[in-house]
């Protein structure tokens, strides 16, 4: 028995008439006729009686309505589940960190997609601590963040995208905004406006440490969880910040951004997803990244 025929069976019941039902269906008598003496035939039974008004479902009609409803809504309820799991399947859900990949993350994107039209491609910018949970709770696929040491190296691979340095953030209306490179001594008297600890552990120590070896504490005056807030605040000639050089393509006027010897912590971009049971279109993604000569302020194809 085909689904289709069976719907057409279902639409003869409902309406009792041939000529209605081949209205409902967009066809035409005949076509219906046929589908009806086609089941009959393979059921060996009658399923209508007709007379020239309206037709009524026989005994065996009758038995095979209810059991026709089911087939033809499980038929349904697979086929959508079905389609549900493909369209899954195709989708891919990438966390970024919006300041580290200003400068190549859109065209990667949209040489992936071209490659891959199938894959629908939902970007989501996020803070590293914000990708690190959504990879634990499966809502993203792929995270380019800073280096994530609380993800299980056994079920999730990693890769380096670049490396990036650090630089002084300084407002433009800055008495330091003027020098070509700094020193922390120099920033002994300033407020520093820097990321929430745990956003960034490495980089916060980085930053009080050095301070520390020229025998001061930072004035830290706030913390912020992402970078616009935080150079808003810069920009506003409330404090300076240490930031990764990577903020100097955001295309912020109102900051210097100068280098300082003292600041030798690199901080890496990488890729991360998920190692075990990786749909194929996640790896083709992850592997077209590392395909790509990425650098900081520069993408080559």
């Amino acid at each position: 028995m085909e689904i289709k025929t069976l719907k057409t069976f279902i639409t003869v019941a409902a309406l009792k008439n041939f000529s209605a039902a081949a209205k409902e269906l967009y066809t035409v008598q005949p076509n219906i006729s046929r589908q009806i003496s086609d089941l009959e035939r393979e059921l060996d039974a009658k399923l209508f009686i007709r007379n020239t008004r309206e037709v009524s479902l026989t005994e065996t009609g009758q038995i095979l309505l209810p059991e026709a409803i089911e087939i033809v809504a499980n038929n349904t309820r697979v086929t959508n589940l079905i389609k549900a799991a493909k369209h899954k399947q195709h989708s891919l859900k990438i966390g970024y960190l919006a300041s580290a990949c200003s400068t190549f993350f859109p065209q990667l994107v949209n040489q992936f997609s071209t490659l891959y039209p199938e894959v629908k491609i939902t970007i989501l910018e996020m803070t590293s601590k914000e990708q690190l949970n959504a990879l634990l709770e499966n809502k993203i696929d792929v995270s380019f963040s800073r280096p994530q040491p609380l993800l299980e190296k056994k079920k999730f691979y990693c890769s380096e995208i670049y490396t990036d340095s650090l630089v002084a953030a300084i407002p433009n209306s800055h008495q330091l905004a003027n020098k070509e490179s700094l020193t922390f001594s120099e920033l002994k008297n300033e407020n520093f406006i820097l990321f929430k600890p745990e956003e960034s552990m490495d980089l916060h120590y980085h930053i009080v440490s050095n301070c520390e070896k020229n025998d001061f504490s930072p004035n830290i005056t706030s913390h912020h969880g992402n970078i616009r807030s935080l150079m808003t605040v810069v920009s506003a000639g409330l404090g300076i910040s240490i930031v990764p050089s990577c903020v100097e393509y955001l295309g912020l006027n109102e900051c210097q951004f100068i280098p300082m010897q003292e600041l030798t912590l690199a901080l890496q971009l990488n890729i991360y997803h998920c190692g075990t049971t990786c749909p194929a279109h996640v790896t083709d993604f992850v592997e077209f990244c590392n395909s790509k000569n990425i650098s900081l302020g520069h993408y080559i194809s």
